[in-house]
């Protein structure tokens, strides 16, 4: 049987065709940044496929797109979002700026009901599973995000298979801007339940919580007791808010 992440690359692959011949009217809609290119494309998907399938509650983290703009877009190298979530897991290290790797581990523990001193953050790295709408990435900016939701629009399909294989219990949707604009349920068929959205993932409903990124701060919430960083301690509140609002248990 092939596995997950056997099943992306081939759709990786696929992806990555689609947006070299991409039609230069709407890649003047699609496009994100001044240095990206059609074809550059991030991978994505489950960390380790191994410690994912024997997860309690499989969480995926949807992000809009990667800020590759001045980075791997400017080196045109093919950038991979499993290599850079390994390499932090076996360091220790996140070389981001915005530290997003190490506050994505966090907002994984709370979903997952692990305490903040059961698991280190690197070590956590391994049991999620992550993913850009955009593969293509752009600015540090998403303004108004219209780019994205074009992209979501064209390549809604795709987008919908990568979720598809990975098969979440639980979506943590990294962008309040994105989310608002529904582009769940405008491409990507989640269901509206009143302030609530769902993914039906293989006949089963999948709860889609709204986040803020890991790189936004938010001042009018008190952060979680016993976090040194008050920014991942936000986060982390604004998480477990969201897992009441959905009714989700914390083991």
């Amino acid at each position: 049987m092939i596995s997950k992440s056997e099943q992306l690359e081939q759709l990786f692959l696929k992806w990555e065709l689609a947006q070299e011949n991409e039609s230069d009217s709407l890649w003047q809609l699609t496009k994100g940044g001044n240095n990206i290119t059609k074809s550059h494309f991030r991978r994505d998907g489950i960390i380790d496929e191994a410690v994912f399938a024997k997860e309690t509650r499989k969480t995926l983290f949807i992000s809009n797109e990667a800020n590759d703009d001045e980075y791997s877009a400017k080196t045109n190298a093919k950038p991979n979002n499993i290599d850079d979530y390994r390499r932090y897991c076996e360091t220790g290290y996140d070389d981001w700026l915005g530290k997003m790797r190490e506050r994505t581990s966090a907002l994984y523990k709370i979903v997952a009901g692990i305490g903040r001193m059961e698991m280190s953050d690197a070590d956590a790295a391994l049991h999620y599973a992550v993913m850009d709408l955009n593969k293509r990435g752009g600015g540090s900016d998403v303004k108004s995000a219209a780019h994205i939701e074009e992209y979501c629009k064209y390549y809604q399909n795709f987008i919908k298979r990568e979720i598809e294989i990975i098969n979440p219990d639980v979506v943590v949707w990294l962008g309040t801007k994105t989310y608002d604009m529904e582009l769940h349920s405008k491409y990507l068929g989640a269901e509206c339940e009143k302030d609530k959205r769902y993914f039906i993932i293989d006949h089963k409903k999948v709860p889609i919580l709204r986040m803020w990124h890991t790189s936004y701060y938010q001042g009018h919430i008190e952060p979680l007791p016993g976090y040194s960083n008050r920014i991942v301690g936000k986060l982390c509140a604004k998480c477990l808010e969201e897992l009441e609002k959905y009714n989700i248990s914390l083991f």
